[in-house]
């Protein structure tokens, strides 16, 4: 019994450190990233669905899954003028608010204007202008939940 109790141990922590070892961890997002800066714009896609209005939907085009986040670093990012709402305003910057609940897209929030930029950076903004977000191609995982 004591020999296949410690057998059992053995496997699961060897079996651990293969799976650990063959993946690369997530990125834990708890407030901004400093991911370095944004290369060359690369690609502008319109019409790409997506609706990261939680800030921890992933926008996947192309094969590649897109990670919203927040730069720290904004200042180093390209400069982006705000698509007009349709209520007169303008889009803000980078959604950073965490909401209790999200609510359902309005017209033009779930679909938008895809940007991809050199080093695994790609920005995305809502027909509507209301939703806009930086990415990362780097896999992230969410402090928070919506």
């Amino acid at each position: 019994m004591q020999l296949t109790a410690a057998l059992t141990v053995v496997m699961a922590l060897v079996l651990g450190t293969l799976l650990t070892a063959c993946t690369a961890a997530p990125i834990m997002v708890d407030s901004g990233l400093d991911l370095g800066v944004p290369g060359a714009a690369i690609e502008t896609v319109p019409g790409v669905p997506g609706y990261p209005a939680c800030g921890t939907e992933p926008i996947a085009h192309g094969g590649t899954t897109w990670y919203p986040f927040r730069p720290s670093n904004i200042a180093d990012f390209p400069a982006l003028t705000a698509a007009p709402a349709p209520t007169g305003g303008l889009g803000g910057g980078t959604m950073h608010a965490a909401l209790p609940a999200v609510a359902a897209p309005g017209p033009g929030d779930d679909v938008g204007t895809l940007t991809i930029y050199e080093g695994g950076f790609a920005y995305w903004i809502s027909d509507s202008g209301r939703i806009e977000t930086w990415l990362t191609d780097q896999p992230l995982e969410y402090a928070w939940v919506c």
